[in-house]
């Protein structure tokens, strides 16, 4: 065999190889698109639901302040009624 019929051998071999390789690296950037898109709609949907939840808690601390003797009162009804089962 001679040195020009190895290098079109080599080359053959060469070409087919880069277009697999050219073809697997599309389907992975075709994955990796797909998967950056999903987290970036579960990015969105925590942030919605962080402001939902922080909106709730500010909800949450008003009723305590306006309500706070309320609580208070409810709180320590409960620490009575457990206080007497230990004196049982």
């Amino acid at each position: 065999m001679d040195s020009l019929m190895k290098s079109e051998i080599f080359f053959f071999i060469t070409s087919i190889a880069v277009v697999i390789l050219t073809i697997l690296l599309g389907i992975l950037i075709t994955y990796l698109i797909r998967i950056l898109r999903n987290v970036d709609d579960i990015s969105e949907k925590a942030k919605d639901e962080a402001g939902l939840i922080k909106e709730d808690i500010a909800e949450l601390r008003q009723n305590v302040k306006t309500e706070g003797a309320k609580v208070k009162h409810f709180v320590n009804f409960f620490n009575n009624l457990k206080g007497r089962k230990k004196q049982k």
